[in-house]
């Protein structure tokens, strides 16, 4: 495995899109997939967000009122307007576990034209096509000319992946097609599988990448604990995951720092990670994330005694 490799600049700027913010807001949570928030509370975290320097945004129509909630913090905001991405292929269903698709063209149509309208914007900076691996690969071309007339109407100004693509998908995952790649559980303080060879690809072809749930699911948060005493899922958590993140949470201890403090400034310090998605329910999360942030990346000793943990 390649290691990931120590970034030596700034850490809050991406190359990748212009040395703009390299900190992006992942809207799951916020939106309510996970379980039940207040409106107002997620809009306070956006506008908190909006005014501690985080100036770019993901969200997706399947993110339950994630849209809605940040068109209105849209709509309250009076700074700058923040860089702001969302999906498509996947539509709102009642929780993160009901999946609901329609990858036809007049379906897409239809989802970004809503998505437009919810978010109060006249173009979406980075349009992801959602689920990769669940999209029904006979029909791929016309997915991908539907999205490439998107960008030639001005409705979209590039084109993404949003997740996890299977081995299918991935030869036509080239510059022609997608800038972007968001990829989850693949780079992060307990998993480091994206290095063996997915990057590189990615990288050759001059596809930038959104490192995506840097807490790996909770298993590097506030869900430690119950994973260690009841075990993983084996399908988006494996054994190894929680193997090694117990050798991390041991690095954290060594230096007396939550593990999510830990995890999340390791995932900063990843060059690779042309930009970090951090996920927060609300005002009192995102406050600890921007902490996090301020607090920067890891030394590189530090960095180097983590990534150890995880490849060996």
């Amino acid at each position: 495995m390649k290691k990931p490799t120590y970034i030596t600049g700034d850490h809050s700027i991406s190359p990748a899109f212009d040395n703009k913010s390299r900190l992006v807001y992942g809207t799951s949570g916020l939106g309510g997939v996970w379980g039940k928030v207040e409106q107002r509370d997620s809009i306070d975290a956006l506008l908190y967000a909006f005014e501690n320097g985080i100036s770019a945004l993901d969200t997706a129509p399947s993110y339950a009122n994630a849209e809605y909630y940040v068109g209105m913090a849209l709509r309250e905001w009076k700074g700058a307007k923040p860089f702001v991405s969302t999906k498509i292929g996947r539509l709102k269903g009642k929780d993160a576990f009901e999946t609901k698709l329609d990858y036809s063209t007049d379906g897409m149509k239809r989802s970004l034209d809503n998505s437009l309208k919810t978010l109060g914007l006249d173009k979406i900076d980075l349009l992801f096509l959602h689920e990769p691996q669940l999209v029904p690969m006979e029909n791929i071309e016309e997915v991908l000319n539907t999205l490439k007339r998107f960008k030639a109407e001005r409705l979209v100004s590039s084109l993404g992946v949003g997740g996890n693509p299977s081995e299918v998908f991935k030869p036509y995952i080239i510059k022609e097609n997608f800038d972007v790649v968001s990829g989850f559980l693949h780079m992060d303080a307990c998993n480091l599988s994206a290095f063996n060879g997915e990057i590189q690809s990615y990288q050759k072809e001059g596809i930038a990448y959104y490192a995506a749930s840097a807490l790996h699911f909770a298993l590097l948060g506030n869900r430690f604990e119950k994973y260690k005493s009841e075990g993983v899922d084996g399908e988006w958590i494996t054994q190894l995951d929680l193997e090694k993140a117990i050798r991390v949470k041991a690095v954290a201890d060594k230096y007396d720092m939550p593990l999510a403090t830990l995890s999340q400034r390791y995932l900063f310090s990843i060059k690779e990670a042309d930009r970090v998605v951090m996920g927060a329910r609300t005002p009192a999360q995102i406050k600890s994330t921007i902490d996090d942030w301020k607090a920067g990346k890891l030394s590189e000793e530090l960095f180097n005694e983590v990534t150890d943990c995880i490849i060996t």
